[in-house]
């Protein structure tokens, strides 16, 4: 297995979850970013039409703030998907400290199930659920001495 294959397959633990999570998180920055651009370009072209197109400029110089007003909105557009892209890798990141436990508890219960009650939930530092994990390792411990 290739170094690169290795570390994708580290960062989706669970890719049904995570990438569910950053979809959610992508599609309401999308939603935002066409509403934005929406309201922005329906009140921008409006006061254009009414300061550009009814100032005494020539043809070339309203042609000009005409093509600026399109820069604007492409740049707008770029950094609009630029933010979901960079919100879409925080997200997985993010969904990344919840899938990893919950991997492990999953092996953890396995190997329960499987008669080995000594398996104990160990979980890396900056992970969720170091409360939970104390706790089952805890009643764990408990069961164990009875």
């Amino acid at each position: 297995m290739s170094a690169k294959n290795r570390s994708i397959k580290n960062i989706l633990i669970n890719p049904a979850y995570q990438l569910k999570y950053v979809m959610w998180v992508s599609t309401a920055g999308l939603t935002l970013i066409a509403i934005n651009a929406v309201v922005f370009y329906h009140y921008i072209k409006e006061n254009y039409a009414i300061l550009v197109d009814l100032s005494p400029m020539d043809d070339e110089a309203k042609a000009q703030l005409y093509r600026e007003l399109h820069d604007i909105l492409i740049k707008l557009g770029i950094f609009g998907f630029l933010f979901v892209a960079v919100t879409a890798v925080i997200g997985i990141k993010m969904s990344h400290r919840t899938a990893g436990p919950l991997y492990h508890f999953k092996r953890v219960f396995g190997d329960i199930k499987g008669g080995k009650l000594d398996a104990r939930v160990r979980l890396r530092p900056g992970d969720d659920f170091k409360d939970v994990a104390n706790a089952f390792n805890d009643m764990m411990d408990a069961v164990q001495k009875k």
